[in-house]
């Protein structure tokens, strides 16, 4: 019996140690730790993971941030300043998703902005990232204002249809909130496999960047415990959902999708009250002067796929007089705005193309330069 027994054991020890020697063995010869999501410095490697720590995520490393005109910073990462903001100007916050975002770094749309910042005279900061919704609009805002002093006369908070999607799969179940119930912060993917869970680059970074010897002996160890923690997440998510529902705190685009689909009440409540108070928030700062919603439907809106609008649930809320909707449905059905050839072709997500944003942007200007005062 104890014979059997100390076999077992070593077997165990060896099959353990041959584990081991496998992924240490593949770590040195493929390097996949090497990435260009990771960071090149501490600097900006800490100022990133401080943040996502509040707000979930940041900008990625993979942002194209080398660009004519715009000197890259680790601020960057949080927002963009297009033009400084000045007490002699009109001043501009914008934020959103990835549709605010491509406003900074897709070239076209850029040099568009970038005109029409000039031919203003405003001052204008984008903080879009991709994949925001109101509620981390809201925690980045309060980071803006009380730490970089960011207090906008008027801001284009840009809300997505996949806002939705967002807000109820990637952020509900991470929010930490105020006594009140409110969204206090928004804690980040911690080696879950989730989308937006950037640990792994973290963790690469800081391995290549601080420990100087044994890299791979670092790297093997981190990878032999993000995988335990994310069988373990998996797991867990398969026992509480089933296995047919059990990747679904990955929070993929199916997943963000499904609320455009349908949506039954509770979940139409929860991004209502989230939505609500994010604008709340916003009306509060008395130094703002407007606070202009945009809202666009997607390409499966006009083929009558989608059942869900996020601008009629907009339209539901109780909007300050401070607040102008505008809501590219209702200036589509107008006729005011083109509806063909204007989504990224092959886009599940229905971003539009360059052409078709620059356009986009120009209008938003021309229906705030017309409901300004």
């Amino acid at each position: 019996m104890k014979k059997n027994v100390f076999l077992i054991f070593f077997s165990f020890l060896f099959s353990c140690a041959l584990v081991y020697f496998l992924v240490f063995a593949w770590v040195a010869v493929l390097e996949k730790y090497k990435h260009k999501n990771n960071f090149t410095n501490l600097e900006n490697l800490n100022f990133h993971e401080e943040y996502s720590n509040r707000v979930h995520h940041l900008r990625g490393n993979n942002w194209p941030h080398e660009k004519q005109n715009i000197l890259w910073n680790k601020e960057d990462y949080l927002f963009s300043t297009i033009s400084e903001f000045k007490i002699d100007k009109d001043n501009y916050l914008i934020q959103g998703d990835s549709w605010a975002e491509y406003m900074v770094f897709k070239d076209q749309i850029y040099e568009s902005l970038d005109d029409i910042v000039k031919r203003l005279n405003i001052g204008l900061i984008n903080s879009g990232t991709s994949s925001y919704s109101p509620s981390p609009m809201k925690v980045q805002y309060k980071i803006l204002e009380e730490e970089y002093g960011v207090k906008p006369d008027y801001i284009i908070s840009i809300i997505d249809q996949t806002d939705i999607g967002d807000e109820l799969c990637r952020y509900k179940h991470n929010i930490e909130e105020n006594n009140d119930g409110s969204v206090k912060s928004i804690k980040r993917e911690f080696n879950t496999g989730a989308v937006m869970d950037v640990s792994k680059h973290y963790n690469f970074s800081r391995i290549q960047l601080e420990k100087k010897k044994f890299i791979n002996f670092h790297i093997t160890n981190y990878y032999i415990y993000k995988t335990y923690h994310e069988i373990k997440t998996r797991i867990l998510n398969i026992k509480k959902f089933g296995f047919k529902d059990g990747g679904n705190y990955k929070c993929e685009f199916q997943q963000i999708q499904k609320y455009l689909f349908k949506i039954n009440n509770q979940e139409k409540e929860y991004f209502k009250k989230r939505t609500q108070e994010y604008l709340d928030y916003l009306v509060s700062k008395k130094y703002l002067k407007k606070i202009f919603i945009v809202t666009f439907p997607h390409k499966n809106h006009f083929e009558g796929y989608y059942n869900v609008n996020v601008s009629s649930i907009i339209n539901e809320l109780n909007l300050s007089s401070k607040i102008v909707h505008i809501n590219f449905n209702e200036i589509i059905r107008k006729n005011q705005f083109q509806k063909e050839n204007i989504y990224t072709v092959n886009d599940p997500a229905s971003h539009l193309n360059e052409e078709a944003h620059v356009l986009y942007i120009k209008k938003i200007f021309k229906i705030i330069k017309e409901k300004k005062y």
